[in-house]
């Protein structure tokens, strides 16, 4: 009896603590710079390409700025790929990707590799620093930039994460 009481209780003590981990890191919102959107019926197919995404919660498009805020649903599995691909899709050019994400007291910088389930953030050109909270993120690559912002970075985007579960995203502060 006492072995299936203590059963219990360590098995609700695991769960509640892969729940807990679960939280610590994952994005809340990105916004994502759209080049090429001009009126609102642009503004609006890019807005209703990335809606279909199963993690969306909800998007805000900014046609003065060209840009678009992405609310994602809780604790949903975000593909950041998906996101730039919806607005490739929908006819436009992505200029910048950031998201925000929800760190727990994590220590970050060049090179430094952040796993988190399907992926893993590969830290670039980031100066020492511990992230605990929300912290946005940038995303460096050729699909997440405009060309010549891509320059900059592309001779640093070398993967160093050996140990990384799935895609590596190249990340900056």
């Amino acid at each position: 009896m006492i072995d299936k009481k203590f059963s219990f209780a360590a098995l609700i003590a695991i769960v509640f603590l892969f729940c807990s981990m679960q939280s610590e890191a994952q994005f809340k919102w990105a916004m994502v710079g759209v080049n090429g959107l001009t009126c609102s019926a642009c503004s609006r197919t890019v807005e209703m390409a990335i809606r279909k995404l199963p993690f969306v919660k909800k998007v805000q498009m900014n046609l003065d700025n060209t840009e678009g805020k992405i609310i994602f649903a809780d604790n949903a599995n975000v593909d950041i790929e998906k996101i730039a691909e919806a607005v490739t899709n929908a006819g436009f050019s992505v200029r910048y990707l950031n998201a925000d994400f929800l760190f727990n007291n994590v220590s970050v910088s060049t090179g430094y590799c952040f796993n988190n389930g399907n992926y893993t953030l590969q830290f670039i050109s980031t100066a020492s620093k511990t992230l605990n909270g929300e912290s946005q993120i940038k995303f460096i690559g050729p699909e997440f930039l405009a060309k010549d912002e891509f320059k900059k970075y592309k001779t640093l985007l070398t993967n160093s994460c050996t140990e990384s579960k799935g895609k590596v995203y190249f990340v900056t502060l």
